[in-house]
C-alpha cells in the first residue's frame, strides 16, 4: 500500500503544473527548422543577443489530431499581419509531429501566415512543459513568459488581443 501511495504522490508530482514554466520565467531558447527548411532561432527574436526587432512572440504549440487546435489556428492566422504591424511574431509549433503532418493541417484549415514549426520529437515542448493542446505562450521582448493560455478557449481572439496590449506596454 505505502508503494502505490509514494507511486500515485509521485507521479502526480511529476505532472503538476509547478514542473513547468510559469508567468515570468526566461522562456528556454531553442532552434527548429521552419516550413521553408530554414533554421529558426528563438535566440533571433528574444534576449539581449535579437537581431529581429520585436516586441514580443506568441508561441502556440499544436497537434493535427487536437480539434481545439483546429478552433484555435484560423484565428491566429487572421491576427498574423495585425499583430506584426504592432512588433508581435506569431510562431507555431506543431507538437510531437512531422512535417507532413502538421502542413496537411495547416492546409486543410488555411492556415499560412505565421512561422511555422515541427517539434518532431517533442523536446521543445518538453522545454516549455508542454502538457495540453493547443499551449499558447506570450513573451516579452527580453524573453520573460507574461501569459501562458493552457487547453482551449471560448474567446480566444479576445484574450489574445487583450495579452497583446499587456505586452506592449
Amino acid at each position: 500500500m505505502k508503494i502505490f501511495l509514494l507511486s500515485t504522490v509521485l507521479s502526480w508530482l511529476l505532472v503538476s503544473p509547478a514542473f513547468s514554466l510559469q508567468i515570468n520565467d526566461p522562456a528556454p531558447f531553442f532552434s527548429l527548422h521552419d516550413s521553408t527548411d530554414s533554421d529558426f532561432f528563438m535566440s533571433s527574436y528574444i534576449g539581449k543577443m535579437r537581431t529581429q526587432p520585436v516586441k514580443g512572440i506568441i508561441i502556440n504549440f499544436f497537434a493535427s489530431y487536437c480539434k481545439p487546435c483546429r478552433h484555435e489556428l484560423p484565428v491566429l492566422n487572421s491576427l498574423v499581419e495585425e499583430l506584426k504591424k504592432k512588433g508581435i511574431e506569431v510562431v507555431i509549433i506543431g507538437f510531437d509531429e512531422d512535417f507532413d503532418h502538421v502542413l496537411r493541417l495547416l492546409d486543410e484549415i488555411g492556415v499560412d501566415k505565421p512561422i511555422i514549426l515541427a517539434d518532431m520529437y517533442g523536446k521543445v515542448g518538453e522545454k516549455y512543459g508542454v502538457r495540453y493542446l493547443p499551449t499558447t505562450f506570450f513573451l516579452d521582448a527580453d524573453g520573460r513568459v507574461k501569459y501562458i493560455i493552457r487547453g482551449e478557449l471560448p474567446d480566444f481572439e479576445k484574450v489574445i488581443r487583450q495579452q497583446v496590449e499587456k505586452l506592449l506596454q
